[in-house]
């Protein structure tokens, strides 16, 4: 189900409700009010972490075909520092290890 952002005309409060499409708050959470109109707001989206580590991990192995060491090391550490999954923080370590830069990744 979307999210929706409202506005509450008589408090003016912003709030945001998980509806079914077409579905109306039943009234603010922060005044009781019934009288709320809908924000436009932008989408958001949610890649799952799964399908994240996985183009992760494809483009760690191109720069490693490559020959590119250098290049799939800071690509892992950037990854590892935005994805919070351990096995992209293994993959960083593990490159790190191999590559003798061990103590370098914060």
């Amino acid at each position: 189900m979307p999210i929706y952002e409202y506005e509450c005309d008589s408090c003016g409060g912003v709030f945001e409700v998980i509806l079914q499409v077409g579905g109306a708050p039943s009234s603010c959470p922060i005044c009781g009010g019934h009288e709320c109109r809908k924000l436009i707001g932008a989408p958001a989206i949610h890649v799952k972490e799964d399908r994240a580590t996985a183009r992760i991990e494809k483009r760690v192995r191109d720069h490693l075909i490559d020959g590119k060491v250098s290049d799939a090391v800071s690509f892992a550490d950037k990854a590892a520092s935005m994805v919070k999954s351990d096995k992209v923080k293994r993959i960083a370590d593990k490159l790190h290890h191999k590559s003798g830069k061990l103590g370098k990744r914060q």
